[in-house]
């Protein structure tokens, strides 16, 4: 074990650390997600103001 990670202690950082990174985004981007909710809400803003009375 020792020799493996000594060896692959690098790419073992860089893909759980892609993997994370993923995943992170993945939970941003869901669709009840903050990043989602926000743009919906600033689209609707956006809708409801520009419309003509």
């Amino acid at each position: 074990m020792k020799v493996i990670f000594e060896e692959y202690s690098g790419i073992i950082i860089t893909a759980v650390a892609i993997i994370a990174l993923i995943a992170v985004v993945g939970l941003l981007l869901a669709t009840d997600g903050p990043v989602h909710t926000a743009f919906a809400d600033l689209i609707d803003t956006l809708f409801n103001q520009a419309k003509v009375s």
